[in-house]
């Protein structure tokens, strides 16, 4: 008659299951089961229920742990179940463990690996600048499991940053803790509960970008080069085509097309990770030609001038993303330039608010600095090289060349004409 209740089997029936070699799984009562697979492994498992589908978790191989050992084993599992663990979690939990993260550092190395690429160079560079900088100085050897809520705070106001970069290595901080979480090896995100607002008061006010007045343009674009003949070219490119300064620095001549009036920005150049193409005016075109001369035979269209660049970098190599800004700033210095002070992100302020000036729409002008679309727009209008871009573009550069040469505007609005 087969036994029934607890304690069902014995060793005499374990060796001799072994011995046959069959796949088999045998209870000895409350889930504690004795499995033996195909390939000759006996194994011990508790089987048990925790509001939902049965569930297992391995205790150990037979003979290793016996019969015995593996009875006592399972009752204390059942005593943890009733007190509301789940043992096959903590398994898991305990793998992670095992994956060697245990310390900030680790985190932040598998971090790195996992979540880092394929994203935006700058974005890159920033997460690993705020892991190097403020990170792992101040929590790298802090057990993970062990980082609180308030080793975050100590860490941020610690790194005494202004508000601005503090807000973004909290960020970090919150997605890095967040791997942390996926991996199981913390259940609550430590970063999640700062308040900035509360540790440093209210955000400072944005600064606004500076719009250019049409007088002010006219003395910049009359008296550019005295910033030197590349870098007067890079500024005029800047004002007329709309980028952003460390796309032009990293243009290559492979993607400037001046026979059909083209550059290609490839997504890896660009802030939005989106790649797109600039129409190039005739006057634009020639402020490339100019550029190519001086190039020779780099592949870039504003290589490195320095000797001690060209050297770190390899050989050929672009000028850095703040040269311009650099030569701007000593021109304002020697008094060259008498109009209030501006950077070459600011080219694109005032390249759009000209542009609404001058007729174009929003979305056109929208569109000529490459932000986004937004709603239908961005799903049905898929064109690359758009005609409404690229005569906005023109009236511009026209308006560009008439402050250049002295002459005076007068040009109908496109809105007007339209």
């Amino acid at each position: 008659m087969a036994k029934r209740g607890k304690n069902l089997l014995d060793d005499l029936q374990l060796r001799r299951w072994i011995s046959a070699g069959e796949k088999l799984a045998r209870s000895d009562g409350d889930g504690l089961t004795f499995t033996l697979s195909a390939a000759g492994t006996a194994t011990w498992v508790l089987r048990y229920r925790k509001g939902g589908p049965q569930k297992e978790v391995t205790i150990g191989n037979y003979p290793d742990i016996s019969l015995a050992a593996a009875r006592k084993a399972a009752r204390e599992l059942r005593a943890a179940i009733d007190r509301g663990q789940d043992p096959a979690v903590e398994k898991k939990r305990a793998r992670a463990r095992d994956q060697k993260i245990t310390t900030v550092r680790q985190l932040a190395e598998d971090f790195r690996l996992k979540k880092l690429t394929g994203l935006a160079p700058a974005t890159v560079r920033y997460r690993n600048w705020d892991l190097d900088k403020i990170v792992i100085p101040k929590l790298g050897a802090l057990p993970v499991e062990d980082v609180a809520a308030s080793d975050v705070v100590h860490a941020l106001l610690g790194a005494k940053r202004s508000w601005t970069i503090t807000k973004r290595v909290l960020t970090t901080a919150r997605q890095l803790f967040a791997h942390a979480c996926g991996l199981r090896l913390v259940n609550v995100n430590p970063a999640d509960g700062v308040d900035l607002v509360a540790l440093m008061g209210p955000r400072p006010p944005i600064k606004r970008r500076v719009m250019l007045t049409e007088q002010e343009l006219r003395t910049v674009l009359t008296n550019v080069e005295d910033l030197g003949t590349e870098n007067a070219l890079a500024l005029r490119i800047l004002f007329a085509t709309c980028v952003r300064s460390v796309e032009l620095a990293k243009a290559r001549w492979e993607h400037v097309d001046l026979e059909r009036g083209t550059w290609w920005v490839p997504e890896e150049n660009v802030k939005v990770r989106r790649g797109f193409t600039v129409p190039l005016t005739p006057t634009v075109a020639e402020w490339f030609r100019q550029l190519k001369v001086l190039a020779g035979t780099s592949q870039w269209v504003l290589p490195a001038r320095q000797e001690r660049r060209r050297r770190n970098l390899g050989g050929d190599a672009p000028v850095g993303s703040t040269t311009l800004w650099a030569a701007i700033q000593r021109a304002f210095a020697r008094g060259d330039l008498d109009v209030r002070r501006f950077t070459p992100h600011d080219t694109r302020s005032t390249a759009k608010g000209h542009m609404r000036n001058l007729g174009v729409s929003n979305e056109i002008s929208e569109l000529a600095l490459n932000h986004k679309l937004k709603g239908m727009e961005a799903i049905y209008d898929v064109r690359d090289d758009i005609p409404e871009r690229r005569s906005a573009l023109e009236h511009w550069a026209a308006f560009l060349e008439s402050c250049s040469s002295g002459k005076e505007w007068n040009v109908t609005p496109l809105r007007a004409a339209s």
